[in-house]
């Protein structure tokens, strides 16, 4: 018992946050350039760790990239470098170093939400923005010189955005896709809502777009459907091709890589 309460102690003494302290109190230990040289290793660490999770939103050609989380997370380690060491304790002695952060918190919903994007029902950038507040918490961890914590929450989260990718890709293929192309004067929306709410097929995105097919102004409809069974889909799409005035009607389900393609005349 006296073994495991002391391998108990061994781990509390350890900690991460043991470790952050160790390494700060190392550096002011060589007074103002040890401390000069801590805000240097902050603002290194600042930038490497922001820049391995812009790099992945880089990579993907997501409009805020690499310059972006690694100037984000810069200026979040300058404000939390400034409200620690920026102020003298003798001119504010009652000061709270945190106020400052909480402002960065509040202010970077702004900088969030202007890369997410909403076209239709379909919303993007939901995880570019969760970045962009990722990586200005990293920068205030480093700032505050919580290099661990830092550095843990960055291998995480890069393999969030790496490796759950492609559970997420494999989650979408199941979800089949109905492309119709009609003639741009013919009603879609409503028979389809209509005729998914009877198989009981959840349409959650539509996107459409005017597309000119010899020579005749046309409105293709792409449904993004939640996952159903084979046959209802199937049910679903020729109810569905039968009332519409249609084109062309592409049912795609990856789920077992087939696809069907039917092509009728132009109907106008």
């Amino acid at each position: 018992m006296t073994l495991l309460n002391n391998t108990f102690t061994l781990f509390a003494s350890v900690s991460p946050l043991s470790v952050d302290k160790v390494i700060v109190d190392w550096f002011n230990s060589f007074g103002m350039w040890g401390n000069t040289a801590l805000v240097a290793v902050s603002l290194l660490m600042t930038f490497i760790l922001s820049g391995i999770i812009g790099f992945e939103r880089e990579y993907h050609g997501h409009a805020a990239g690499l310059r972006t989380h690694i100037l984000v997370a810069m200026a979040s380690c300058l404000v939390m470098i400034i409200s620690v060491y920026g102020f003298d304790n003798l001119i504010s002695p009652n000061r709270d170093p945190a106020r400052l952060a909480a402002q960065v918190v509040s202010g970077i919903g702004f900088l969030g939400a202007g890369t997410i994007i909403q076209t239709g029902t379909d919303i993007k950038g939901l995880t570019t923005a969760t970045t962009i507040f990722l990586t200005m918490s990293i920068g205030l961890a480093c700032g505050a010189g919580r290099f661990v914590f830092a550095t843990m929450a960055t291998i995480l989260s890069f393999f969030i955005l790496v490796s759950l990718r492609k559970i997420e890709h494999y989650a979408n293929r199941r979800s089949p896709k109905i492309t119709i192309v009609v003639p741009s004067d013919v009603s879609v929306l409503k028979d389809a809502h209509l005729i998914a709410a009877r198989y009981g097929v959840n349409i959650r995105d539509i996107q459409s777009q005017m597309v000119v097919i010899n020579g005749f102004s046309c409105l293709r409809v792409t449904l993004n459907c939640a996952f159903a069974s084979k046959a209802t889909v199937t049910a679903f799409s020729e109810e569905l091709k039968d009332r519409l005035n249609r084109l062309n009607l592409r049912f795609l389900r990856t789920i077992n890589k087939w696809e069907k393609c039917t092509y009728l005349g132009v109907i106008v």
